[in-house]
């Protein structure tokens, strides 16, 4: 299968409610259409749109921002497609003799590795997070291991001991921005070439910048994070993988249908290379900090059960590091471009990335969290919504902490019960619709010192809900009631401070 060529991109008609299809590249970008991805799983849905995007800046990478809005809102013409994809078909077809996409042709292995172990989450043995058992996924068609091919890349851990994972570290949150339907979504991702020069990524020129699957890493190579071009940094592939085609069509585990050509495995190698520095990847937010007077990069990863919205400040609003400060951040580049090339419109983020331990997978997170007119100019508005958010959550777990401990000096017995766990679970729950609710009203932004006020008195609210349900219960010992009635004082005392500093 060739990504320039075949049908290969599984989508539905009339904006993702119409009939299952796959669409090549041509018909995406050339043939009028609203298509949107249509996949079983939704980390695979947003690697194939990212997939997608890589391949379009590559390939018809615009000038200035008048050449964006001109893909944006025009189909490209077919001949200017076959200009742009012209050097690049040998390099994206996944049977190549020589250059096979994202593998090594030559790699040794003792055995072959279970093709589930491309489907991030669940590869096989101990992890079951996301199937029902080992062997679920015996086959996969070619869309789909491509895709796969690609998440593994970019967006995963590594394979485990000896083996590298991404170039933004072992499991990078991605943020795109998303559009009416896929082609607009693809183009509202593409940088332009001023952009990529300002996040300091070389662009050479074509057929010059070449994918690791054509010019390996060498072994125990030492590279620099400034001499990995556009195409090579987009598509790099930090392992020797090499996938095991059946003699005898199947049905795909994951798109299911008829009889086709299908993998049920692959073969893998460790080698050892170093990439010195970060790589600037355009696809999320970059943090940074200072430890004794030296500057740590690091891209942005969900490390807690803490969902999407504690970041949204680090994916929309760049913060520059300055003295006395925990550090700084930088939006993905899309991020950025949209307040220029789209300003005044609504912000739609594609948010999606793995929460790992060690080398396990233990959460999978995806979602899409909007933002109304009036975002980008945001003053700090933003940042200052979501801190509200984390110190309800802080004051609510602190006190009902007090509670299940107890404090020996003040003679007060606690609970002895975990609740302030469980009440996190709950806070996060019940305010996760306010939260988006807040950020995609127009009104947040217009009339701002309402809208501050209004989104403290609900958090405080539901902070008040949650500590009276999980309390109730031990009211009735008399023992328990003067560590919860000190605890409820405490809490309401902070929960006032946070409505007068709204």
């Amino acid at each position: 299968m060739n990504l320039l060529e075949d049908a290969w991109v599984p989508v539905r008609t009339n904006g993702g409610t119409g009939a299952f299809r796959l669409l090549t590249y041509r018909e995406l970008l050339c043939e009028p259409g609203s298509w949107q991805v249509s996949l079983p799983r939704d980390d695979l849905e947003l690697a194939c749109i990212q997939l997608l995007v890589c391949m379009t800046q590559v390939m018809f990478l615009p000038e200035d921002d008048q050449a964006l809005r001109a893909r944006h809102t025009a189909l490209l013409p077919p001949d200017a497609f076959a200009v742009g994809v012209a050097l690049y078909r040998d390099w994206f077809d996944l049977d190549h003799p020589k250059y096979p996409f994202m593998q090594s042709w030559e790699v040794k292995a003792a055995e072959d590795t279970p093709i589930q172990k491309l489907l991030i989450g669940l590869p096989e043995g101990n992890n079951h997070a996301f199937f029902n058992e080992v062997g679920e996924v015996r086959a996969l068609s070619a869309p789909v291991a491509a895709i796969a091919l690609f998440n593994q890349s970019s967006n995963s851990p590594s394979f485990g001991g000896g083996f590298k994972g991404s170039l933004r570290g072992g499991a990078p949150i991605t943020t795109l921005v998303n559009g009416n339907h896929l082609r607009e979504t693809v183009w509202r991702n593409v940088l332009t070439r001023p952009r990529i020069q300002t996040r300091q990524i070389k662009v050479f020129r074509a057929g010059e910048d070449q994918p690791t699957w054509v010019t390996p890493i060498k072994e125990k190579e030492t590279i620099h994070w400034n001499e990995i071009g556009l195409l090579r940094g987009l598509f790099w592939q930090p392992a020797r993988v090499k996938l095991v085609r059946s003699d005898i069509p199947a049905s795909c585990d994951v798109l299911g249908g008829g009889p086709v050509p299908v993998y049920v495995g692959f073969s893998k190698e460790k080698f050892d290379f170093t990439v010195k520095g970060l790589w600037p990847h355009p696809h999320g937010a970059m943090l940074f900090s200072t430890r004794k007077g030296l500057l740590e990069q690091r891209f942005a990863s969900f490390t807690t059960t803490a969902p999407a919205w504690t970041h949204l400040s680090e994916f929309v609003v760049p913060s520059p590091l300055v003295a006395d400060s925990n550090g700084g951040s930088v939006p993905a580049e899309a991020v950025t471009q949209a307040s220029d090339v789209f300003h005044g419109e609504s912000l739609h983020l594609l948010v999606g990335g793995y929460r790992i331990k060690k080398a396990s997978v233990t959460e999978r997170r995806h979602e899409l969290m909007s933002l109304a007119q009036g975002w980008s100019n945001d003053k700090g508005r933003m940042q200052q919504l979501v801190e509200l958010g984390k110190e309800a959550r802080s004051a609510l777990r602190g006190k009902l902490y007090f509670a299940a401990k107890g404090n020996k000096d003040k003679g007060l017995k606690g609970i002895g019960t975990a609740i302030d766990e469980t009440a996190e679970k709950r806070f996060y729950a019940r305010t996760e619709s306010l939260i988006h609710e807040t950020f995609s009203n127009t009104l947040t932004f217009r009339d701002w010192t309402s809208a501050k006020v209004t989104f403290a008195r609900q958090l405080a609210g539901h902070c008040r809900s949650i500590f009276e349900e999980l309390t109730d219960p031990y009211a009735m010992k008399p023992e328990l009631i003067p560590i919860i009635a000190w605890a409820r004082r405490s809490l309401n005392v902070d929960l006032h401070k946070l409505g007068e500093r709204a």
